[in-house]
């Protein structure tokens, strides 16, 4: 009876946390001042720390299998034979892996050098740009939030919730199937698109997980997803926007009459 205790426990709280964060979203683009919003990120980390790292630990230890988080479920099994092989130690598949990620960033930061020179839309539908650090502190305080998420979320949606899923019966698949749609709907705040991309990489990271039997991989594409959307990908655009708003340590900059 403890799994699914935990597993309704664990839902109830995933689904208030996604309400919660719709409506702290909207109120955090409205925050302008920097001293605020760099509060706002580090409640994000510490919330997201004792929601998708302390609940995951506090039930896997009640469950007797915190083990689980170096050593590969025997109830994910069935899936090893249809996943294919990942390993950060193999070259064959990690240059692959970089010459993928550089092309991605290349190709992403030239999408937004183009996007830059033309007038923005006023509503997308994807829009995480609230969440884009706006001065040097910002970037510091963000990191947090980002390596917290890389980490939590793998252990949360990629382990936990399959985990007591299958201990309630359900067929490995359909366990990471439901946790990846779960995993993009939390994105809500991000919009539909934001919904859909989020289903799909949550998707992508639970077949590397599989695949390589382990969390450091997922963990590690996590990672530099995150560090790309929201310090890289800024950054580059940044440095070919023009320089008429604000900079890099929120001084209003007037331009040259030169």
């Amino acid at each position: 009876m403890l799994a699914p205790l935990l597993l309704i426990a664990t839902l109830a709280l995933l689904l208030w946390a996604q309400r919660n964060d719709r409506r702290g979203f909207e109120r955090f683009r409205t925050i302008e001042d920097t001293s605020e919003r760099q509060r706002v990120f580090r409640r994000w980390a510490i919330r997201g720390c004792a929601l998708y790292l302390g609940m995951p630990l506090a039930g896997l230890a009640l469950l007797g299998r915190i083990h689980a988080l170096w050593i590969f479920p025997h109830e994910f099994a069935p899936l090893l034979p249809y996943a294919p092989v990942f390993s950060l130690e193999d070259s064959a598949f990690l240059a692959p892996l970089l010459i993928g990620a550089f092309g991605g960033l290349v190709l992403g930061g030239g999408i937004l050098i183009l996007r830059s020179r033309r007038p923005a839309k006023a509503k997308r539908a994807l829009d995480i740009s609230p969440m884009v650090p706006r001065n040097r502190a910002e970037r510091l305080h963000i990191l947090p939030v980002i390596l917290n998420a890389g980490v939590s979320e793998e252990v949360c949606f990629r382990l936990y919730v399959p985990l007591l899923a299958t201990l309630c019966g359900a067929p490995a698949w359909a366990a990471f199937l439901a946790a990846a749609l779960l995993f993009g709907w939390l994105h809500r705040y991000q919009g539909w698109l934001g919904v859909l991309l989020s289903g799909a990489v949550g998707t992508a990271l639970a077949v590397f997980y599989v695949g390589a039997m382990e969390l450091t991989l997922p963990i590690v594409v996590h990672l530099a997803l995150n560090l790309n959307a929201l310090l890289l990908r800024p950054a580059i655009q940044r440095h070919f926007r023009p320089r008429t708003a604000i900079d890099t340590d929120n001084t209003p900059v007037t331009p040259s009459p030169n």
